[in-house]
């Protein structure tokens, strides 16, 4: 069995995008709710937040150790220290009740993110790539565009779209960015709750949340079920991989959507995990915008 532990001081209201940065060995995320970034430093086991004034949907460090963040008003950089926001790249000026939600960067440092109704009513998500000072729609109609990543070679790229209860899966070219080839990679059972963040592993293995479902599915690359992690707490919203070896599994959950009793029953709720693997993670990718 692996071993599964919790960070103290970690409790979110939505805790999402958990990223490890290897030079300073911490986890940093977000709840996207309360506006904050949370940094752990593995070695002091000590939780810091930045406090900012827009809901945060997902991060990427960038060359110049600051954050490109994406924001209900799209693509901005966040600085840690002083707490300002900069806009940067907006592509949804016109959609006021839309927000970003889950991004990553590709191995070339290209920032994809996508969209989502801020209500959860209508299909009016897409999924954008950030290329240096360019942006570019790769995908419309999404419900919730959610958790994403590629495999080792990025020859697959994945692209979960949560009410649907689909993952994706496309042809990638790292050198164009283009998407081609899509196909249905999982479609998620009922009872099993909607397919939320994702991460992948050394092995080309996808490593899905489960929002709903307590629990986080490892997927072998031809969508087969691996091996199931149960949780002790409903709403699981994400994952990746860190440590000194990339063999630990960050996972963030939410306390978002549950009742007094459902929070009386999952205590844990809202807190990030930590899971001791047998198995490599990917490393993060950082953005490049020069």
């Amino acid at each position: 069995m692996h071993k599964l532990n919790y960070i103290q001081n970690s409790k979110s209201i939505l805790g999402e995008g958990p990223f490890y940065k290897e030079d300073e060995n911490s986890l940093y995320w977000s709840d996207i709710k309360d506006k904050r970034i949370y940094k752990y430093d593995l070695e002091s086991k000590e939780v810091e937040h930045f406090q900012f004034t827009k809901p945060i949907g997902s991060f990427a460090f960038t060359s110049y150790n600051t954050l490109l963040a994406t924001t209900n008003e799209g693509y901005e950089y966040l600085n840690l220290d002083t707490k300002e926001i900069t806009p940067f790249n907006n592509p949804e000026k016109d959609l006021i009740n839309n927000r970003f939600n889950d991004g990553k960067c590709d191995a070339y440092g290209r920032y994809f993110a996508g969209t989502m109704d801020n209500n959860e009513e209508k299909i009016t998500g897409s999924l954008y790539c950030l290329d240096k000072n360019v942006i570019v729609k790769k995908e419309k109609d999404l419900f919730i565009s959610n958790g994403l990543g590629w495999n080792k070679d990025s020859s697959k790229f994945y692209l979960t779209d949560s009410p649907k209860r689909v993952i994706y899966v496309y042809d990638y070219d790292l050198k164009t960015s283009s998407m081609s080839n899509k196909k249905v990679f999982v479609k998620i059972k009922e009872e099993d709750g909607y397919p939320d963040g994702l991460c992948l592993d050394e092995e080309d293995y996808i490593w899905s949340a489960h929002w709903a479902g307590s629990k986080i599915t490892r997927y072998k690359p031809d969508g087969s079920i691996d091996r199931i992690i149960e949780l002790p707490v409903p709403n699981v919203t994400s994952c990746c991989f860190g440590g000194k070896d990339f063999k630990t599994l960050f996972i963030t959950t939410a306390q978002k959507g549950l009742s007094k009793e459902d929070l009386q029953n999952a205590p844990l709720s809202g807190h990030t995990f930590i899971l001791e693997t047998q198995t490599k993670g990917q490393k993060p990718n950082y953005f490049k915008n020069n």
